[in-house]
């Protein structure tokens, strides 16, 4: 311990001051406590140069409130090789001392006047001692390194005799191997003479082979000159190799020519690739359709490579195909003409049966009403001629229902058909017209919902033809579902769509037809006898209206669960001024009128 803390004393500690200002009690203390080694440096520019010419184990720094280039004095040390490893000590005049530049430029600690002279020691003794026990573990370090070369020295002495004894021994064996070698060698010789013999006569074969196959091949070189044409390339375009000798010259008989035919992934060329079907010209003019193999199969001893191209003539398949896909297109057109045709004949059937049943009642309902007038004195105790009346106006309404969707559904058709947007609240819209239909609803034992998530959302649409919309599909709920079912509309805010939900616990539609339910004349129920009436037009001109306001419908179901049709319209805006109140003094009028015509085909 007294002998390190003997090395500790003879620490060299250098003290740099740019201002001359008194440090001579900082160095009493130093020297009071053994540390006689200390060397004072003034001015901040030449310290690093000053410092260099004996490497100190310790600088002390004085701070000059007015300088701070002290802090770029101290970065620069510890950007120099030689000093970064030396701690520096900051000492402050004053208190205020900005801590976070101490360490940010390299500091290793700081110290403040007045001097706390055990304080001062302790730190300078702390930064000594860790200087001391890296010096002697270098030492150390090093010691172990020298031990570790003179060590491995000695193995490789050992090592070195070890493979001059190898090398004996491999002499050895290698005048063994040669005499060996000589005689495999002559072998080898003798083998690959045969195996000489035997190429050309593949070679051969392979010439015989490619002139007789009966398709057209062609051999060429990578520069593009040709090598050989079969006999089959020349009976089917009327050209020899003496014609074209070249690729370049074969540009006007065939586009496949003008493809890459060289730098292609030769992973494929090795497998044979598929160029595709090509037109071909032959020397008289006739097109024909090649569907063309290309494949590497070698090279020159030059380092050449050698492409082979395989042809396959497939001008008839191809007129039997695309006779066959002529067939196949005429018999779609001549199955969708009979599928056309029998949903014409179908709807047609329908039509006649939806207009001939109200005239019908009609016609029943005026001779009851005929034979009351004639027996006038029986009118008022047993004929109840309000009731026929009420008979007579369903059914006209049937028929009007009938011509205004057949009216409209032409003029979709046509394009004709114009809607006229406002900018209105389509809550109010739906709630009203689903409120209005309630009392019909609920006096047939089927409960009505109406559920929204708020209160009001304006956006553009034509008022008229969502009520339309809803009435339908509010129709076609109470059609099939039964008494003590349930009907929903809910209002949903979809952030850019508005969503609609209808929804019942009636019968539920079949799966297979309900990717046809929108379709034009499509019913549910063909049958004649069916419990309720329908032209099969209704859901389609749904459908139609949704989509002129830029929206859509769609329908989940399941069989004797229900059917939910959700409609999607965008929330957008029109320019025009709103007409919300024109609008609703006309909706209350017609409201009436419009539940008749769109119920006028379910009778109590």
């Amino acid at each position: 311990m007294e002998n390190k803390r003997f090395h500790l004393n003879q620490a060299n500690i250098v003290i740099v001051n740019q201002t001359h200002s008194n440090i001579n009690e900082l160095i009493n203390i130093l020297k009071i406590h053994g540390y006689d080694n200390v060397n004072m440096i003034f001015g901040y520019r030449l310290a690093i140069e000053n410092i260099e010419k004996e490497i100190p184990d310790l600088i002390l720094i004085y701070i000059d409130s007015h300088d701070l280039s002290v802090y770029e004095l101290c970065e620069n040390i510890k950007k120099n090789n030689k000093l970064k490893e030396v701690p520096v000590i900051f000492i402050s005049e004053y208190e205020k001392l900005d801590k976070n530049k101490v360490f940010a430029s390299g500091g290793s600690d700081y110290l403040v006047i007045p001097f706390n002279e055990s304080e001062v020691i302790r730190r300078i003794g702390i930064y000594l001692r860790v200087k001391f026990m890296n010096n002697q573990l270098e030492k150390y370090e090093n010691k172990l390194i020298y031990d570790e070369l003179i060590n491995l020295n000695e193995e490789l002495k050992k090592e070195n005799e070890k493979l001059e004894r190898n090398v004996l021994e491999k002499e050895q064996q290698l005048e063994d191997i040669t005499l060996e070698f000589n005689v495999l060698l002559e072998e080898e010789i003798n083998e690959r003479t045969k195996v000489e013999e035997a190429l050309k006569e593949n070679e051969k074969q392979f010439r015989y082979s490619i002139e007789g196959a009966p398709v057209p091949i062609m051999l060429y070189d990578e520069e593009g000159g040709i090598k050989k044409i079969n006999k089959a390339w020349t009976n089917i375009t009327g050209y020899t190799i003496d014609d074209m000798t070249v690729i370049s010259k074969w540009i006007n008989v065939s586009d496949i020519f003008k493809t890459n035919l060289f730098c292609t992934d030769m992973a494929d060329l090795k497998t044979g690739e598929d160029k595709g079907k090509f037109f071909v010209k032959t020397k008289e003019g006739d097109i024909r359709i090649w569907n063309f193999y290309l494949a590497c199969i070698g090279e020159f001893r030059n380092g050449y490579k050698l492409f082979i191209m395989i042809a396959i003539d497939i001008t008839e398949r191809t007129h039997m195909d695309e006779l066959e896909k002529s067939v196949k297109e005429e018999r779609q057109k001549i199955y969708e003409l009979k599928e056309y045709d029998k949903i014409r004949t179908e709807f047609f059937s329908n039509i006649s049966h939806e207009l001939r049943t109200p005239i019908n009642v009609i016609f029943s309902a005026l001779q009851m009403f005929e034979l009351s007038l004639r027996n006038y004195e029986l009118e008022s105790k047993n004929v109840n001629k309000t009731k026929y009346i009420k008979i007579m106006k369903q059914n006209c309404y049937r028929i009007l229902r009938l011509i205004n969707n057949l009216i409209d559904i032409t003029k979709i058709d046509s394009g004709y058909f114009d809607i006229n947007k406002q900018n209105v609240n389509i809550v109010s819209i739906v709630e009203d017209i689903t409120l209005s239909v309630a009392d019909y609803i609920e006096n047939k034992g089927i409960s009505l919902i109406f559920d929204t998530d708020t209160e009001e959302k304006v956006i553009a649409c034509d008022p008229e033809k969502m009520e339309r919309v809803i009435l339908n599909l509010l129709s076609n709920a109470v059609k099939f579902t039964s008494t003590g079912g349930e009907i929903t509309v809910n209002i949903e805010d979809c952030f850019e769509n508005i969503c609609i939900r209808v929804k019942d616990t009636g019968r539920g539609i079949p799966k297979e037809k309900l990717n046809s339910i929108f379709e034009r004349f499509v019913q549910v129920d063909k049958s004649l006898t069916r419990d309720h009436e329908g032209s099969g037009i209704g859901l389609s001109l749904v459908k139609s209206l949704v989509e002129l306001h830029g929206g859509t419908i769609s329908v989940e179901s399941n069989v004797k669960q229900g059917t939910e049709f959700t409609i999607r319209i965008p929330c957008e805006l029109v320019d025009e001024p709103e007409k919300e109140s024109l609008f609703n003094d006309s909706v209350n009028k017609s409201y009436v009128e419009k539940i008749n015509i769109e119920f006028s085909d379910i009778y109590n």
